[in-house]
């Protein structure tokens, strides 16, 4: 019986390789005050697929959200505080060879030579400005939720309905949670 559970999960790690590497993460995250501002510091993983990374050098460009939700812990009902995303596109530039980073939220632009340069890149969160020392009681107990995926909605409209279907294009982490330093 032992052996069929291991030949079983060994033909479903050769079936599902690119959906069990290709997924998004987030490791680690904490917060700090500095100066009378919250400041969010993470340690993400992008691992994009084959699909989308042959969509990518095919012209495509990919919108990757960063979703961030304070919420003040209440005993019946958590109440919202802040919530905001941080959405980065990801272009490939096949005449340059380049790889460009746009902040959407910014319009700041970054240019790269290698992919594995730009997730380098995208998987260190540092000081990232989250939210004002005043809107936060003190004695009360807050925690942030983050989570990174793809956002489908963001692809041109003849990709969208294969994105929408397909195992490849949901690229999604979990919600991680991490208690707001005071």
């Amino acid at each position: 019986m032992m052996a069929f559970f291991i030949k079983f999960y060994i033909l479903l790690l050769l079936i599902l390789p690119a959906t069990v590497l290709a997924e998004f993460n987030i490791n680690t995250a904490q917060t700090r005050l500095q100066a009378g501002v919250y400041l969010l510091s993470a340690g993400l993983d992008y691992h994009l697929t084959t699909e989308t990374i042959e969509a990518l050098h095919s012209g495509v460009p990919l919108t990757l959200i960063l979703s961030v939700e304070v919420d003040q812990e209440r005993w019946y009902w958590d109440k919202s505080v802040a919530a905001l995303k941080q959405r980065y596109q990801l272009r490939y530039y096949s005449l340059t060879n380049q790889y460009r980073l746009t902040y959407l939220n910014t319009s700041i632009e970054e240019n790269f030579s290698a992919l594995s340069d730009v997730l380098k890149n995208l998987n260190r969160l540092h000081d990232f400005p989250l939210l004002d020392e005043p809107l936060i009681k003190n004695k009360e107990n807050y925690w942030v939720y983050l989570r990174i995926h793809l956002d489908i909605e963001a692809l041109p409209a003849p990709l969208r309905p294969t994105a929408y279907f397909s195992s490849q294009w949901h690229l999604v982490s979990d919600w991680y949670k991490c208690a707001l330093k005071k």
